[in-house]
């Protein structure tokens, strides 16, 4: 006759308070990106304003600007990549690691982004 011990009672899985701090970093990434590409819009149709602009005056052909398409798309990038990173480096951590990477993810994506924010507009000059 063997004993068997009685299974240990577990709680909830931990898969499920991880998949939670996904879906809420996952949206607020994905706020992050939906604002990017408002920037992008918002700055080209700028530049396109303040060209045809210039072009309706006389001799004010030197003072045109080109839109910075790589700093936007940098701009848009930063909250995906940040957040596949965090997801990747998360995929088997406990729950509280789980949040601690995305807090940090967040915030250096945060920094990034708002940095790009501020600084595209400035290399305009208008």
């Amino acid at each position: 006759m063997t004993a068997t011990t009685p299974a240990a009672r577990r709680g909830p899985s931990p898969l499920v308070g991880r998949l939670v701090v996904w879906i809420v970093f996952g949206a607020l990434f994905a706020y992050m990106t939906v604002q990017s590409v408002g920037n992008l819009l918002t700055v080209s149709q700028s530049v396109q304003a303040f060209n045809a602009f210039l072009q309706s005056t006389s001799g004010g052909d030197s003072l045109q600007r080109s839109t910075p398409w790589g700093w936007l798309v940098l701009d848009i990038a930063i909250a995906p990549v940040a957040f596949v990173i965090a997801l990747w480096a998360t995929r088997r951590s406990r729950t509280a690691v789980t949040v601690g990477i995305f807090l940090v993810a967040f915030a250096a994506a945060g920094v990034l982004w708002l940095d790009l924010q501020l600084f595209v507009p400035r290399l305009l000059d208008f």
